[in-house]
């Protein structure tokens, strides 16, 4: 495994952490973003689902219930993920910054 999967599992796990502390232990709702089902709230429980797959494969691995094989396979397509998710974001913010340069 790749440092940069161990080290996007880490943030993963402490945002994670995070997340429940400030909502109680509950996960948020994000159906009701936007008042309805759109692409962008798909793409967020895809990638979130990715996650909890590795976290589900990982713990399965540990208890003996799953091979080696699956958990990397698990963790590569995370990684593919984290990578996109990063990419937008990197192009939402030049975007704005577009924005924010042009002449009013």
């Amino acid at each position: 495994m790749q440092p940069s999967s161990i080290g996007a599992m880490r943030h993963y796990q402490m945002a994670k952490q995070a997340l429940s502390n400030e909502t109680g232990g509950a996960s948020p709702d994000v159906s009701k973003v936007g008042g309805g089902e759109n692409a962008l709230v798909e793409g967020v429980k895809d990638f979130a689902q990715v996650f909890e797959n590795v976290e589900t494969q990982t713990q399965m691995m540990a208890s003996g219930q799953a091979d080696a094989h699956s958990v990397v396979e698990a963790m590569a397509n995370a990684e593919v993920a984290l990578e996109t998710a990063v990419t937008i974001r990197n192009r939402v913010v030049e975007a704005y910054q577009e924005l924010l340069r042009m002449p009013i």
